[in-house]
């Protein structure tokens, strides 16, 4: 689940109003080179998230004003994570990989559904 999705504006609303999980979007432009930083960085780090986070990438019109004040971007790269349609987090700076998976992680303790522990089965105790 974890896969990339590449979409623009309009597939990023269609997938939002029936999203139900967490989804990380990076909004960002190739005219940026910042932009392919934080793609690699996220591409570092998305195989830790398979099967708790949907990652998707938007490349953003930088002269449509529209659409920018539609997500209320101001600066690529950007990254907003939704709850459903809702956004709930903003960072719209550049994150070293580790930064970024603490984030997320942070993030998806506070938002995201609650996975159990591993079982350990040497833990010395008998039934």
């Amino acid at each position: 689940m974890s896969q990339f999705l590449f979409l623009d504006i309009e597939q990023l609303e269609q997938r939002l109003e029936f999203n139900d999980g967490l989804m990380l979007v990076h909004f960002g432009s190739p005219l940026v080179s910042s932009c392919g930083f934080a793609q690699r960085s996220l591409a570092l780090i998305a195989p830790d998230f398979v099967g708790q986070l949907q990652i998707a990438t938007v490349d953003v019109p930088l002269q449509d004003v529209k659409k920018l004040q539609k997500f209320s971007i101001r600066t690529v790269p950007t990254l907003a994570l939704f709850d459903g349609s809702r956004e709930v987090e903003r960072v719209d700076k550049i994150l070293l990989p580790a930064e970024l998976r603490f984030f997320l992680l942070d993030a998806m303790a506070f938002y995201g559904e609650v996975w159990p522990a591993p079982k350990n089965e040497d833990q010395g105790f008998s039934s």
